[in-house]
């Protein structure tokens, strides 16, 4: 068997959710091999649809398939969910039709370099209204969301994984839009999907030196909501946010204005993202350490803020 990764447990998710229920279809642009849905088509093949290379037809497709009350699923990487920029916003989310869009490879993916690397869905999906957006670290947490998305949330929904595995964290957290995973008086870290992992190794990292940090995690980035946020930043007076993604319009910016608004922000706040670069090739964990997104770099940064 294969080894097991988030978009095999995608698949296999999906396949168990499409036996008890004749709605759920599944779209793919020419991405069968890549996205490893293949067992869906075997599956249920008067269910699967390949439109080739053409991503906006794919969400066109997907959002028709939803008015007449089906229950599209699109798998599509990040990067070339661009293409359907759209679709997404005048087929989909203007007339609040449900269709799941399962976005594989989101964050950096390493060796595929500069044209693959998913940094940019996190922002733009989340600036289309209707939209929802789930962000989930594991195995557990991506079949939870899942349900959610096809199951319970109306309108247009994101699920956006990374390519590859799952890390230290391991509990499912996947019904709750935000969750705290530690408790700390000094910092608060804040991170959402597998970035989690980093931010729970620097703040172990940040313990050994004496600095106590609240951990929190985001699993619902869009939309986000006042209280949601009252309850980020607890009683701290300090903020560090790390992102895979573009740094304009980044998560830490929508919610460092909605802390301003409602005159709760913190003393101190540090975004780490990506900024304006196009990631080169390189290992995860090569970019990551290039970027400051290693446990290691985020440790250092917090240190600093509290000086």
């Amino acid at each position: 068997m294969a080894k097991e990764d988030l978009k095999k447990v995608f698949c296999d998710t999906l396949i168990e959710m499409a036996s008890a229920d004749d709605r759920i279809c599944l779209v793919n642009s020419d991405s069968r091999k890549y996205t490893a849905t293949q067992d869906f088509d075997k599956a249920f093949p008067e269910r699967s649809f390949d439109v080739g290379i053409a991503e906006g037809h794919a969400v066109a497709m997907a959002a028709g398939m939803a008015k007449q009350g089906l229950t599209p699923v699109v798998a599509i990487y990040s990067s070339f969910l661009q293409r359907a920029y759209d679709q997404l916003i005048h087929d989909t989310a203007l007339s609040d039709l449900h269709a799941v869009f399962a976005v594989d490879r989101a964050g950096m993916v390493g060796a595929d370099g500069e044209t693959h690397h998913g940094i940019f869905d996190a922002t733009f999906l989340s600036e289309i209204p209707n939209m929802t957006v789930l962000c989930p670290s594991n195995f557990a947490e991506l079949r939870t969301m899942l349900d959610r998305a096809v199951n319970e949330i109306k309108g247009p929904v994101a699920i956006r994984y990374p390519r590859g595995g799952e890390g230290n964290y391991k509990k499912d957290s996947g019904r709750q839009n935000l969750v705290v995973l530690r408790e700390g008086a000094d910092i608060t870290l804040c991170a959402y999907g597998t970035m989690i992992n980093n931010v729970l190794d620097a703040a172990e990292i940040l313990h050994e030196q004496g600095i106590e940090a609240r951990v929190v995690k985001i699993n619902a980035i869009s939309p986000l909501y006042d209280r949601d946020m009252r309850e980020v930043i607890g009683k701290t007076k300090a903020m560090l946010v790390a992102e895979e993604c573009a740094g304009v319009g980044c998560m830490g910016q929508r919610m460092a204005a909605i802390l301003g608004w409602n005159k709760i922000s913190p003393e101190r706040l540090e975004l780490c993202n990506l900024g304006k670069a196009f990631p080169a090739q390189g290992t995860v964990e090569e970019l990551y350490r290039e970027f400051g997104l290693d446990a290691e770099s985020l440790a250092k940064k917090a240190a600093e803020v509290l000086r």
